[in-house]
């Protein structure tokens, strides 16, 4: 018995490399969940972490100072003339301004 091989056509040939390339093409860039798609979903959510632990840390910070503020009279009487420039009754504030440099190129 013999087996006879049928050559396609090389138009036919041609349109399946065609369909196997824009398959290829839609499965790494152009679908929804393309792999160019999921890697930049991929670092922009790990430049979202980065940012949520910098606000955690920061978040921390401010909590412990607003906790010694409440705690520590001094440290709220510090922070009230530092930030604010209060003063207590009957207290007199100098304020030194610095003095202006003179430019030497004149």
């Amino acid at each position: 018995m013999k087996t006879r091989s049928k050559e396609l056509s090389p138009n036919l040939r041609y349109m399946f490399w065609a369909l196997v390339a824009l398959i290829v093409i839609w499965i790494l860039i152009l679908s929804a969940n393309s792999f160019l798609n999921t890697w930049k979903l991929q670092r922009k959510v790990q430049l979202l972490e980065k940012e949520t632990s910098f606000l955690k840390a920061q978040n921390d910070s401010l909590a412990q100072e607003n906790e010694r503020l409440k705690t520590d009279p001094e440290a709220a009487e510090k922070a009230a003339r530092e930030k604010f420039g209060l003063t207590k009754p009957d207290e007199t504030v100098f304020r030194f301004v610095p003095a202006k440099e003179d430019d030497p190129k004149k």
